[in-house]
């Protein structure tokens, strides 16, 4: 073993310790939900201003950028927070760890009531969509923080993509013995999740070719790293993870109170000092793949969902949470249906999904239906009536029709206007 496998072997253990020793009997779980705000023409308006309403009239506690204290970053209120995302244009909600569905949703209704509100007194709207309609990606409308210029001056325009987009991310949590199944498993459903809850269509003002604009884009940051959607294989073990991720691009680095642009493999850094932990985090922040162990947290971190319209704004949690209780029946049936060859069977479902939403070839029939099934069999064994909030995704299912297909027909029949009716989330609407 030379000196870098055993700084790889030091830091898996490293991250490995960090995670509970016992598989959690009840996860608790989390939402990180990002909306885009826009001005009534579906121009990107400018939430740093919505987030000064709401530290000034709620007496939140504020956050403001280290390096440069007049940018407001966040507000924190007991239960959730709200962040400036990496776009302006884009509030995000996170709320505490909760025991139930029930409670992120009433926390969710608490902390978007008062976000809805301010933005329509200055005529804004606050849309359940997973990007900006109208406003391109642009360096214009990023966030100046120091660390979002370096990404930039890292990765160029394809960093800007982060200014648009608006996930539905849910955390989950998890326990050391399972930590390797759960990464490969919440990677593996990243098609099930684009497939029914794709709602990206439309950007730039005009039609894409993609169901979820989000996905099929950002799949093209850093492509031959896999650093976005679905990695190229399964990971046999932590060290795997490790090395695997060690051996991508170090887009920034922290040097004092700086982050500074550096763009090499994180290899060279790690013969250079060893097993920085620290490092290593921060590198593995800027690997974005469908699904995430966060050492932070406890969790794995679900990725791939658009932000959902707001009547049916539970369905990417739900989804999430039960795909995941129901990780070892949901697994055994998708190997045992695809056989050995069902990783790269579902890479190209994947793809597929991406484009044609719930009009993609399934890899098997009633595949997906037998997935959902088993999802919410996995909600109803937490014991806490939460598989009543899959009914959108079954009527996704019996329509053939997910969020990003409606809007699209939407689009067609009444163009923007349309789409900004359909996609608001109006303070009368959440209460």
């Amino acid at each position: 073993m030379d000196d870098l496998d055993e700084t790889i072997e030091a830091l898996a253990n490293q991250f490995t310790n960090a995670f509970p020793a016992e598989t959690p009997q009840q996860r608790t779980i989390g939402r990180e939900a990002e909306y885009p705000v826009v001005k009534a023409t579906g121009e990107a308006a400018d939430a740093r201003r919505l987030l000064e309403q709401l530290r000034a009239t709620a007496g939140l506690i504020a956050h403001y950028d280290s390096g440069n204290e007049r940018l407001i970053v966040g507000v924190d209120a007991a239960d959730y927070k709200y962040a400036l995302e990496v776009g302006v244009g884009t509030i995000e909600l996170n709320t505490r760890p909760c025991h139930t569905l029930f409670e992120i949703e009433a926390i969710m209704v608490e902390a978007l009531l008062p976000v809805a509100r301010l933005a329509a007194q200055v005529n804004w709207r606050v849309l359940g969509y997973g990007v900006q309609p109208v406003t391109p990606p642009t360096l214009a409308i990023m966030a100046p923080k120091q660390r979002y210029q370096s990404l930039y001056r890292a990765m160029g325009a394809e960093w800007l993509w982060y200014t648009v987009t608006a996930s539905d991310q849910c955390h989950i949590a998890i326990g050391r013995p399972e930590l390797v199944s759960m990464l490969n498993f919440g990677n593996l459903m990243a098609p099930v999740l684009i497939a029914l809850c794709a709602n990206s269509p439309i950007y730039s003002g005009r039609l894409s070719r993609f169901c979820s604009g989000r996905e099929g884009r950002m799949a093209e940051i850093h492509a031959n790293e896999y650093r976005h959607g679905m990695p190229a294989r399964p990971y046999t073990s932590m060290v795997d993870y490790v090395r695997t991720v060690a051996q991508a691009t170090y887009l920034i680095a922290r040097t004092g109170s700086e982050v500074i642009p550096i763009s090499r493999p994180f290899t060279d850094y790690l013969r250079e000092h060893g097993p920085d932990f620290a490092a290593f985090l921060f590198h593995e922040h800027y690997i974005w793949n469908s699904a995430r162990v966060r050492s932070a947290y406890g969790t794995i971190e679900i990725r791939p969902a658009c932000q959902q319209p707001w009547p049916e704004q539970m369905a990417a949690m739900s989804l999430s949470v039960g795909l995941i209780e129901a990780a070892t029946e949901i697994d055994a049936y998708i190997q045992g249906v695809l056989g050995g060859n069902y990783w790269s069977i579902m890479r190209t479902y994947h793809q597929q999904a991406i484009r044609f939403g719930l009009a993609a070839p399934q890899p098997a029939p009633r595949f997906l239906e037998t997935i959902v099934e088993l999802a919410t069999i996995g909600l109803q064994q937490r014991g806490h009536g939460e598989e009543r909030f899959m009914a959108p995704l079954v009527n996704r299912l019996d329509r053939r029709l997910n969020p990003a297909q409606r809007v699209r027909r939407i689009f067609d029949l009444d163009g923007m206007a349309g789409l900004l009716t359909h996609a608001s989330i109006y303070p009368g609407a959440v209460q």
